[in-house]
């Protein structure tokens, strides 16, 4: 659970903290990409198969609140940099689930 945990937040975090400093006036979001798309769908899956493995009741839902803290910094940036911010979460998420992989 608490590597599935660091997973999840990890490749969130890697995403919005890339460069979460948006100066824009223009609050306008009319699309996600669809980088972040996966992103997020890939990490509500993890949450939920969290979800699904005993005694984890209590740390899902400060990884919840985590995750929606996080998409919602990502949605504030700037179009470009939402991009680059979730390319980096997928690749690492990516990078972070081979071992998994590995041992199924």
């Amino acid at each position: 659970m608490l590597k599935k945990s660091r997973l999840i937040l990890t490749a969130l975090f890697t995403g919005s903290l890339m460069l979460s400093f948006n100066t824009s006036a223009t609050p306008v979001k009319i699309s996600i990409p669809k980088q972040c798309q996966k992103l997020f769908q890939a990490t509500e899956q993890l949450v939920a198969e969290a979800e699904r493995q005993p005694g984890t009741h209590t740390q899902v839902s400060k990884i919840k609140n985590k995750l929606n803290q996080s998409k919602k910094q990502i949605l504030e940036m700037e179009l470009a940099t939402q991009i680059k911010s979730c390319d980096r979460g997928l690749a690492k998420l990516n990078r972070l689930r081979q071992p998994e992989q590995q041992t199924n």
